[in-house]
């Protein structure tokens, strides 16, 4: 696989970081496919995919490790993986991680053994674009607020609300599930 993406890179330090670049974001990129797809071999032919898309537009990569690429890498991945999910007819599936104690291990313990973890993942893929998109980013990836208005170019304070608001919407409708 490296080796196809490194001949379509024209110049010997081009290559190189190229090269940085894919053993710096290989593993990365596979958990984020795999969050979206929870299918092995998709999800490596989604990073496959995507280091190819990488190496065409290789010329705009300036630094390997940077907030930029790193951003950039991830919203490919997620794009392609969206792709190949409706190429393949799954449910769309996304990981979250628990984060800040806005939903409390109890509710989540609660709520996991009477709707599961689906269910839950449903729900934040019911809410409105704009905390969806932030929450993933939040959430997934482990985005700050600084790196989520970077990449959406929006300002940190409505990054800040939006994810305050997302939350609070999520807990209450986890919370009214819980009830039910």
């Amino acid at each position: 696989m490296l080796a196809a993406c490194l001949a379509l890179i024209d110049e010997p330090t081009d290559r190189e970081k190229f090269e940085d670049l894919y053993y710096t974001y290989r593993d990365y990129m596979f958990n984020i496919a795999m969050s979206v797809l929870h299918n092995e071999s998709l999800a490596e032919e989604t990073v496959q995919d995507c280091f190819l898309k990488i190496a065409k537009n290789f010329n705009g990569v300036t630094t390997v490790e940077s907030k930029k690429t790193k951003a950039m890498v991830s919203i490919i991945v997620k794009n392609k993986a969206i792709d190949n999910l409706d190429k393949e007819h799954y449910n769309k599936v996304e990981y979250i991680q628990e984060e800040d104690n806005i939903i409390s291990d109890e509710l989540i313990s609660d709520i996991s053994s009477k709707i599961g973890y689906d269910r839950i993942i449903q729900e934040i893929k019911n809410l409105d674009d704009i905390y969806n998109d932030i929450l993933f980013l939040k959430f997934v990836y482990g985005s700050t607020a600084q790196e989520i208005s970077d990449i959406l170019h929006i300002p940190v304070r409505t990054v800040e609300t939006r994810i305050y608001r997302g939350r609070k919407i999520l807990q209450e409708r986890l919370e009214g599930l819980c009830s039910d």
